[in-house]
């Protein structure tokens, strides 16, 4: 990829006020860098330094065998790269703005005041039948055609709750003196979801909480792992998801049978199958080159689309499809994948092709421009300071469920497009808010049925 010393500069700078706004994450002056992992900033601030940061590093190494195998980003010229790293550094420059606006100003825990209602007691007395009926909600919304499009929303923010009681029950379990891993049976069973939802979606995102959950429960129980341990074994499991996720894929995808992948997988060797297509693996973390193709195309052969995306994402979040029917579909991806990605292979823009992340910043540049960046990044900013202000009153159990229901969506924000990170924020929040209400309205007339029927029980 081509650079100059102009752009060195740009990076230079972007990479500076990056690692600097760490010191607006939660606690992060008080624990170091547990408070990243317990901080959904600190995921953004993480998928940012990988997808940008990292990301232009490796293309400026080596742009055809970690970007596609094609020499469309070595040819783009120097000040459209230049350009593209300066609006990212914008963006992230405004988000984190966005965000140290929002994150100090909650004096209580807002809405999510009613999840206190998740109580150990009643965690422990629903966690499996909660496993079990979330892991059989991933089966029905992962098989093409089972449900209504209308209740495919709902039904998957319904069936991600399974995290909200799985973390619970590991917090109680790392909080308590022994060794850590003397687990019960219903540690176990609580992660049965994730499994169902990666066999029946071989997505990573779909994986990594069997694996985040735990973790996540450590640090906020108070353990903190070893940095030179936690950092090779997430490495470890990262590439070890990768590899049984394209692998997995082969098989259910692109009607591979299993008895050749295993064959494959054993003249490979376990280092070989381990390592993999280094390159095909890099070039799946695509984020800046997202960007880099917008920016190129737009709007020198491109018009701007004049998606309005800045209010969109709100109106979905909040309206159910159920209620409002046309409500618009998330498909920047397909969007992106046809127009952009795709935009000198004629065949793929006639018949269409494959749903490509746009990255945020890029989706936000596409709909309007270098101000669109800008008041999208406040946004998402400001939303993310919301949910790490209210969730410092919480309990710990409360903010750990909490973070880890929202960990992977945010850890990803940077690669997907602006509308469905906001809407599903929203959506998933929502949904935890409209559960522990009604659990609390149910507990509270059980309450009230129990003084009716017993006169001498007075209200507290």
């Amino acid at each position: 990829m081509q650079t100059d010393f102009l752009t060195w500069i740009i990076l230079a700078g972007v990479a500076a006020g990056w690692v600097t706004s760490v010191r607006l994450v939660p606690g992060w002056a008080r624990e170091g860098w547990p408070a990243l992992l317990k901080s959904v900033y600190g995921f953004v601030w993480l998928g940012f330094g990988l997808d940008i940061v990292l990301r232009f590093l490796m293309l400026s190494y080596n742009a055809v065998e970690w970007g596609n195998n094609s020499s469309r980003l070595v040819v783009l010229p120097v000040d459209t790269v230049s350009t593209t790293l300066a609006y990212c550094g914008m963006f992230w420059a405004l988000l984190s703005a966005g965000f140290a606006l929002t994150v100090r100003r909650p004096a209580t825990a807002g809405p999510l005041w009613l999840t206190k209602v998740f109580s150990l007691e009643l965690v422990y007395a629903a966690a499996i039948p909660m496993s079990l009926f979330c892991a059989g909600l991933f089966y029905l919304i992962d098989t093409r055609g089972s449900a209504p499009l209308a209740l495919l929303t709902p039904l998957a923010a319904v069936a991600f709750l399974y995290i909200v009681p799985a973390t619970i029950a590991w917090w109680d379990h790392f909080r308590r003196p022994g060794p850590w891993w003397r687990i019960r049976s219903t540690h176990c069973v609580v992660l049965l979801p994730a499994l169902v939802h990666g066999w029946r979606s071989p997505y990573r995102e779909n994986i990594v909480p069997l694996f985040l959950i735990p973790l996540l429960a450590a640090l906020f129980a108070g353990r903190r792992p070893a940095l030179r341990k936690l950092v090779p074994g997430a490495a470890v499991c990262f590439l070890a998801i990768t590899c049984f996720v394209t692998t997995y894929r082969r098989i259910r995808w692109e009607n591979a049978r299993p008895e050749e992948v295993a064959s494959e997988v054993r003249n490979a060797g376990m280092v070989g199958w381990f390592t993999g297509d280094f390159g095909s693996q890099m070039a799946r973390f695509h984020s800046f080159d997202s960007m880099l193709l917008t920016v190129a195309l737009v709007p020198r052969a491109r018009a701007y689309s004049g998606r309005n995306v800045l209010i969109t994402p709100f109106f979905r979040g909040f309206v159910p499809r159920f209620v409002y029917g046309d409500k618009g579909a998330s498909d920047a991806g397909e969007r992106f994948g046809v127009d952009i990605w795709a935009y000198e292979d004629p065949s793929a823009r006639d018949h269409g092709g494959a749903s490509i992340a746009p990255s945020m910043p890029g989706d936000l540049y596409d709909a309007g421009g270098v101000l669109y960046i800008a008041v999208g990044a406040l946004l998402w900013g400001g939303l993310l300071g919301l949910v790490d202000g209210w969730k410092a009153h919480l309990p710990v159990f409360c903010a750990a469920a909490l973070t880890a229901l929202l960990s992977t969506h945010c850890a990803m924000s940077i690669e997907r497009d602006f509308d469905h990170e906001v809407a599903g924020l929203i959506q998933i929040s929502l949904v935890l808010i409209v559960v522990a209400g009604v659990i609390a309205l149910a507990r509270r007339r059980t309450a009230d049925a129990s003084v009716g029927f017993d006169p001498s029980l007075e209200r507290t």
